[in-house]
């Protein structure tokens, strides 16, 4: 067994099965099917069970899955203290942010990250916040960028911005920058938000309570193009910053409006594991976030 085996291992656990799994690797499936199996055999267990939605891991498998994150972890970490005296920095950084942070945002960072440390191995993951908490906290993730109130125990977090609150809704409702729409009023027709667990719909909620005002969820969807989707169709409306707009109101699909009485705001953070300090790759990420994106909170 050599880790090879073992990130295979992880990549399929994570993919639930092995076409996705392969695709990230880029190795065959035929070649990740043969690396699982060596395992397995080395084991004398079977790690996964075949079901009509892909790939279930067993009993064993399960077990195996934290100690196998760990020791990637472990080895990770070696590789880039016994490098550290060369001055570079190396390995591997798993990342995940929220898709309301657009796509330019984040390419842009990878990009200047990249020519700033070559030597590591990125992975960007798009993520809602309730998911991407639950990564930081099993270990699938060595940083994540959370919204506020979503930062659970077990997590350190660091405050790097604040952003307005926009009512979104179907064109034909003609919302408009100019005609900012009290929150109270904002909440009159059925909303579309993600579940309790995540941070928008935290916040909402948490707005709602304090004034004492209903919130009639329609539909909770927890994937940010297929709420912008709906709201497009008129099923109804949502809350979003406008960042994560800015495109579907281009089309004209959309038409949104700023929240006022309160200005509805939501705090971005930076996160990681409070019992796992970053590796020196995602260490210098999280500085690399401060640079650029930190602003006075």
């Amino acid at each position: 067994m050599d880790s090879r085996h073992l990130k295979c291992f992880l990549h399929v656990l994570e993919a639930g099965g092995l076409s996705r799994a392969s695709q990230r690797m880029h190795l065959t499936q035929s070649a990740l099917s043969r690396q699982i199996r060596q395992l397995e055999e080395h084991l004398g267990v079977d790690l996964f069970s075949r079901t009509g939605r892909g790939l279930v891991p067993t009993e064993a498998g399960r077990r195996l899955e934290p100690r196998a994150r760990a020791l990637i972890t472990d080895l990770d970490r070696l590789e880039t203290e016994l490098t550290a005296g060369a001055g570079r920095i190396v390995g591997s950084l798993v990342m995940a942010v929220p898709p309301s942070l657009g796509s330019a945002r984040p390419a842009s960072l990878i990009c200047d990250y990249r020519t700033l440390y070559p030597l590591v191995r990125i992975r960007m993951i798009s993520a809602m916040s309730g998911a991407i908490q639950d990564g930081l906290l099993q270990g699938r993730f060595d940083l994540g960028l959370l919204h506020h109130p979503r930062t659970a125990a077990g997590l350190i977090s660091e405050n790097l911005w604040r952003e307005r609150l926009w009512l979104v809704a179907d064109a034909e409702a003609g919302l408009s920058a100019e005609r900012p729409v009290p929150y109270a009023a904002a909440l009159r027709e059925p909303m579309i938000l993600p579940n309790p667990r995540h941070g928008l719909r935290a916040l909402v909620q948490g707005y709602a309570a304090g004034m004492g005002i209903g919130l009639e969820v329609a539909l909770e969807v927890d994937s940010l193009p297929i709420i912008l989707e709906l709201v497009a169709l008129g099923i109804g409306r949502t809350l979003l910053p406008h960042p994560a707009i800015e495109a579907e109101l281009a089309t004209g699909r959309l038409s949104a409006a700023p929240v006022v009485a309160p200005e509805m705001e939501r705090v971005t953070v930076l996160a990681w594991a409070e019992d796992r300090s970053p590796n020196r790759a995602a260490a210098a990420m999280a500085d690399l976030i401060r640079e650029r994106w930190r602003q006075p909170v």
